[in-house]
């Protein structure tokens, strides 16, 4: 005999079932994105979405204006070292801490006399060396459209627009025009570089970047310029964003004897601390320091000079003690986010202190920083280069 069901048990199923997959839903909710606090948001956030998507009169980017929301969130912390990437911005970013970019192997700076901007250094083997550019040309347009006074930055980012693609490059090399067929690549930036100053016993370390490879970098310079006779050395850290932890120690380790060289506390305060063994260099050292070391940078030379190891030389540093994590999303984007504090070997937090002030303050010529950021500041320019020598000598 076939079972019969009323309406009414149908009924009854239907709700229990909706009631089911709502519960299953709230769970799944709960599970993913840490609790139900969050929930109101993220419906009000589709709420607005869905408002703009179909009822706004006018033309808009749903993901531009989805960007822009993430954005604002995430700057919502008030913290200026977190931001909301893009799946475009953080491949970017993943690059750059390679010490990688997509380009064309050149470094340009503004020459006002000639009207457009100058060639100053080329890298070996890349896209630009390959087409033909040399250093002292001039670049006069890109893919047709003239460069005539713009910035280097606008002139990087039409070029950065034009990543994985052939374009065509004009330039005037030896007073002679011609247009050059060229295609970007990723190129390797060498964040080290290191020489024997005058006199033959200072050794001179510029530290662009604590990104990839920085730390073997810096050790394997620290331990030529000794072999090479180098008598104390000057680290160059200055307009230095920082970059990898374990770069950073790689380094310090190698400089650094034994004791605490890092201090980390996550946001219930828990700390971990890293130690330096009983290796060290013990030459006399300066860090030359400006208000664009922070990061590891300025911890560096933080590290360093309360080892009373190096005087510090040039101006204010910016004051950053915050590490940041990637938090990489469903569609390639990724948060980049404040997840821990760190302190100085002296347990300094050099937010709260501010930075770091220069045992010798001394402040760079605004003019001649283009210079020193492009590589091409001679070294009998660099005021505060010679103060740190004169300190090691004195």
């Amino acid at each position: 005999m076939k079972k019969k069901f009323s309406g009414a048990a149908v009924i009854t199923a239907s709700v229990a079932g909706f009631a089911l997959a709502v519960l299953c839903c709230t769970f799944m909710f709960v599970a993913k994105y840490g609790g139900l606090d969050a929930f109101p948001y993220t419906t009000k956030f589709a709420a607005v979405f869905t408002a703009l998507n179909e009822h706004y009169v006018g033309e808009m980017d749903m993901e531009e204006a989805s960007n822009a929301a993430y954005s604002a969130m995430v700057a919502a912390t008030g913290d200026r070292w977190s931001r909301y990437l893009t799946a475009e911005q953080y491949d970017a970013y993943r690059l750059m801490q390679q010490n990688s970019y997509k380009g064309i192997g050149v470094t340009i700076k503004n020459d006002e006399a000639f009207g457009y901007p100058k060639v100053v250094s080329l890298v070996e083997d890349s896209p630009a060396q390959k087409a033909g550019v040399m250093i002292g040309d001039h670049l006069l347009a890109v893919n047709g459209k003239s460069v005539e006074k713009m910035s280097t930055s606008e002139i990087s980012g039409m070029i950065a627009e034009l990543a994985d693609k052939e374009f065509e490059l004009s330039v005037s090399s030896g007073g002679e025009e011609k247009t050059l067929t060229i295609k970007s690549d990723v190129i390797f930036s060498d964040p080290i570089e290191y020489e024997m100053l005058e006199g033959g016993s200072i050794g001179y370390v510029r530290i662009k970047n604590f990104e990839a490879k920085s730390g073997e970098g810096l050790v394997s310079a620290v331990d030529t310029l000794i072999e090479q006779g180098a008598q104390s050395l000057v680290f160059d850290v200055r307009c230095n964003p920082g970059g990898l932890l374990s770069e950073l120690l790689t380094a310090l380790d190698h400089l650094l004897p034994e004791g605490d060289m890092f201090v980390s506390a996550d946001k219930s305060g828990k700390e971990t601390v890293r130690r330096s063994d009983a290796e060290s260099v013990s030459l006399p050292m300066a860090v030359l320091i400006d208000a664009n070391t922070y990061s590891a940078a300025e911890f560096f030379a933080a590290a360093l000079s309360e080892y009373d190891m190096a005087v510090l030389v040039g101006e204010q540093t910016t004051g950053k003690s915050r590490s940041q994590i990637n938090l990489e999303l469903s569609d390639g984007s990724a948060v980049h986010l404040s997840t821990n504090r760190y302190l100085t070997p002296n347990r300094v937090d050099l937010t709260e202190a501010g930075g770091l002030t220069p045992d010798i303050e001394l402040e760079m010529d605004e003019e001649l920083l283009p210079y020193f950021t492009a590589g091409v500041l001679e070294k009998e320019r660099d005021e505060q280069l010679k103060a740190a020598v004169e300190a090691l000598v004195a």
